[in-house]
């Protein structure tokens, strides 16, 4: 079975160590290591607490994965029709922290209320298994009596009493196959649900962000909890957290922000990124616009970021929380001046995302601008890759791109070539076409920073005729909010950070080429943003720092779209290497 590390149609007959024997071995083979000894123990303890009160007619799945990120259910048991998700917690010491956390046994746990709903809403929201399967969970806490914020239940004949709910029909081979052949689709995308129901979200984000599907994981939910803790004992401490693409560092972020609110703190989200400001803030509307603030503006602002010498430290007066999104982007010396400001602080960064020479937001120095001020730090890795079907699994292949070694398309994720640019659009479109006409997937089209600088030629790409989207304002907002024609318009490297849809058709252009190895080609760079620190110029003084740069723009680009990304390369002999890494990658749609 690909949708769990362990399944059976005839449960209670299976010896334990035979179901034990395969979820190591599945464990192994999904993550490339051994479970840990802890995690073997849980599983055996679990076994113990199910295995007399599950009948026959009931369909097992053990570790139920989701494909975006890196959780997993305990169990989900299957009957035709119903499905019943488990969470089984053999804790024997049972505390609650606050309203996100709990201790179990003296380690730090999501509340596991929390966690089966999440885990309940998004096979709700997002499993086409949700078409024929209604879906509800409890938890087992089956060495505890402690816990009632939802269904709980503490011994084997209560579990035996919610399975006395389910139908009595065995789950029948149809049920299963939606399980195991179903798709998680990415029913919505984040920016438009936090648009539509802004409400709701400031009533209580928590709340909202989960029931639609948007539940934070166990590590994200920590973060939370986290910083929440250190704003109730007025700490101010520096939260140093390091994700990589897709690792719901946005999400987590508006999450902080909305929840602080709730709870009477101020707080502020801040960014670099005119172009994503700018549309966060017509999503939020007027009246919390206000929340989102940049850190740095340069000179076309007279340096009045947060981080920076002109702004006026009075606007902080009410203020307990700033949150710094992609951090990455910040010069040493906005480090230094938001390091000076007396508050709790979250840094989100990932070190691969960097795009200019003068960009300083690394591990290294946000700890060493932290240590100069006496500011305790808290670093927290984010690990999961939740933003496109199949997740980690995606990610590793796009790094096979440009390390060269092999790593497998997921095959739920639509990833094409193409040597035509007419073609790919005529594909896009189709796309569009062929989905439910109440809810079209969002399109949108990326390019290198090539052929024009959308200044004195405002055409990306001549025949047919696609125009870079230049007003940060109206343009960017207006585009990535679905209200201009996807197809018509193109977005750079910098208005495409922090973005997301549904498909994105990539035109691959001639900085980055393949002869041999990945070469970039100084002359075909158009991007002189930042002066002596941008591209066009480090490609020229610093080849081999521009050359990793630019891999990097590419693999942020190559990650924006959930659910397929279409890539039309200007370069035959990119073109050509690229298709000879898909022929030895199956399940890769090619054209």
């Amino acid at each position: 079975m690909q949708s769990s590390l362990f399944f059976s149609s005839n449960f209670p007959s299976v010896p334990d160590d035979e179901i034990i024997s395969e979820l190591r071995n599945n464990f192994a083979v999904e993550y490339g290591s051994r479970p840990e000894m802890e995690q073997e123990m849980s599983w055996r303890g679990s076994l113990n607490a199910m295995k007399n009160f599950v009948s026959k007619s009931t369909a097992v799945f053990m570790e139920l994965k989701f494909p975006i990120g890196l959780e997993r259910a305990d169990y989900l048991l299957l009957r035709h029709g119903r499905g019943l998700v488990v969470e089984a917690k053999g804790w024997k010491n049972y505390r609650k922290l606050d309203e996100f956390s709990v201790s179990g046994d003296s380690s730090l746990h999501i509340d596991p209320c929390y966690q089966v709903e999440n885990y309940v809403s998004k096979l709700r929201n997002f499993h086409t298994a949700a078409r024929t399967i209604d879906f509800d969970g409890v938890v087992y806490m089956y060495h505890t009596t402690d816990g009632d914020k939802c269904k709980v239940v503490y011994n084997g004949q209560e579990l035996q009493s919610e399975l006395q709910l389910l139908p009595d029909q065995a789950a029948t081979e149809k049920d299963i196959m939606a399980i195991e052949e179903g798709s998680f689709e990415t029913g919505r995308r984040l920016i438009d649900y936090v648009q539509a129901n802004i409400g709701k979200i400031l009533e209580d984000a928590s709340v909202a962000f989960l029931n639609a599907g948007f539940g934070l994981s166990e590590e994200q939910m920590k973060i939370l909890s986290q910083v929440m803790n250190a704003l109730a004992h007025q700490e101010p401490v520096v939260f140093l957290v390091r994700g990589g693409m897709g690792s719901g560092k946005t999400l987590v972020a508006l999450a902080l922000l909305f929840e602080s609110i709730r709870r009477g703190y101020g707080a502020l989200l801040a960014y670099r990124n005119n172009r994503l400001i700018n549309t966060l803030r017509q999503v939020l509307g007027p009246r919390f616009a206000p929340l989102l603030q940049y850190y740095s503006t340069g000179s076309m602002a007279n340096f009045r970021g947060i981080g920076e010498r002109n702004f006026d430290p009075g606007k902080l007066k009410n203020i307990s929380l700033i949150i710094y999104d992609e951090a990455q982007r910040m010069t040493r010396d906005v480090i230094a001046t938001t390091m000076e400001r007396p508050l709790t602080s979250v840094y989100f960064y990932d070190e691969e995302q960097i795009l200019l020479g003068d960009e300083a937001g690394t591990s290294a120095t946000f700890s060493e601008q932290a240590r100069r001020m006496g500011r305790r730090v808290v670093e927290i890795r984010l690990e999961g890759f939740y933003r496109v079907l199949g997740g980690r699994d995606y990610d590793h292949f796009l790094n096979s791109i440009f390390s060269g070694n092999i790593a497998s398309k997921p095959l739920q994720y639509d990833f094409r070539l193409f040597s035509n640019i007419r073609e790919m659009l005529r594909a896009m479109e189709e796309r569009k076409i062929g989905e439910d006409s109440a809810r079209p997937p969002k399109l949108a089209l990326l390019a290198s920073f090539t052929r024009s600088d959308g200044r004195k030629e405002k055409r990306r790409v001549f025949d047919p005729e696609i125009l870079w989207l230049m007003d940060e304002k109206t343009e960017y907002p207006a585009y990535w909010t679905g209200k201009k024609d996807p197809l018509q318009y193109c977005a750079s490297i910098y208005g495409s950070q922090g973005f997301e849809s549904d498909y994105v058709g990539l035109i691959w252009g001639e900085d980055l080429v393949w002869r041999g190895s990945w070469t970039i080609q100084p002359d075909k760079i158009m991007d002189g943003i930042g002066g002596n620190n941008s591209l066009k110029k480090l490609a020229i003084t610093a080849p081999e720092r521009a050359r990793s740069m630019l891999i990097n723009r590419y693999r942020i680009m190559l990650s924006r779209g959930m659910e397929g990304t279409y890539v039309y390369c200007e370069d035959v002999p990119t073109l050509d290497h690229l298709r000879g890494i898909l022929s030895e990658t199956p399940g890769i749609s090619r054209n």
